[in-house]
């Protein structure tokens, strides 16, 4: 593992002057490590080989004190009712099955939320093939995939990393905020003591908390459970523009 900066946004006027930082991983036997200091994988340049990780306001479940508030129970009644049939499956095995349909359906499914060049063919690929990237957990309706999420799996835990679910078409579609739900029930299930959910930074990524217990996010230097903490710094975000 290599950790290294580069330079980022600065503020000159303010004396302001950003660097990022990152982690070379050389061994998927220190994802522990990684995730655990706040760095996400990075997914940006599919032409480069390493495998790079970003740090980040990180946001993740601690499970053992993991809960659902009433109203988004309420809420997750509506996804549980489409009657979905979650499994777990390695990596290699899900692409025996799916292969390349698994990467048209991604695409088709991602445009309608993010648009056309949101998550191209090479770049999903590129994922695809990263060595820690080790679990696909799917989704079926009546024998048909629905949707499925990129997991990557150990004992210290497991990141949600990218979700792909069916919108629209011919009849009603489960709602895609069950499936993050979903994922960490499956994730306490498999007595993990930590979910990792991406990042959370604007008011957009503020339903990744709702209602839930146990949530903790990456400060710059530890976990943080101060949830009024996080809401003030999602805030600001939106007045940085």
């Amino acid at each position: 593992m290599k950790k290294f900066r580069s330079e980022g946004p600065i503020s000159y006027a303010n004396y302001q002057f950003a660097y990022c930082d990152w982690i070379h991983l050389e061994d998927s036997k220190e994802l522990k490590t990684v995730y655990g200091d706040g760095f996400l994988p990075f997914s940006g340049d599919p032409k480069d080989p390493r495998h790079l990780f970003y740090m980040a306001r990180s946001l993740r479940v601690n499970l053992e004190h993991f809960s659902v508030d009433k109203k988004r129970r309420y809420d997750h009644r509506e996804w549980t009712d489409f009657g979905l049939i979650r499994s777990i499956q390695k990596k290699e095995a899900f692409m025996a099955l799916h292969g390349e349909s698994a990467i048209e359906k991604a695409q088709k499914w991602m445009h309608p939320r993010f648009g056309e060049k949101a998550l191209s063919p090479d770049r999903l690929a590129y994922i695809l093939a990263k060595p820690y990237l080790s679990h696909i957990l799917t989704w079926s309706r009546k024998d048909r995939l629905t949707a499925f999420a990129l997991i990557v799996r150990g004992d210290w835990g497991a990141h949600y990393w990218y979700v792909f679910y069916e919108n629209g078409g011919g009849e009603k579609s489960a709602p895609g905020h069950g499936y993050l739900a979903d994922f960490l029930e499956w994730a306490r299930s498999e007595e993990l003591p930590h979910a990792y959910i991406g990042t959370a930074y604007g008011l957009k990524s503020r339903y990744k908390s709702r209602g839930l217990k146990g949530i903790e996010f990456w400060d710059g230097n530890s976990w943080n459970t101060g949830k009024e903490k996080l809401k003030q710094r999602q805030e600001a975000d939106e007045l940085r523009g």
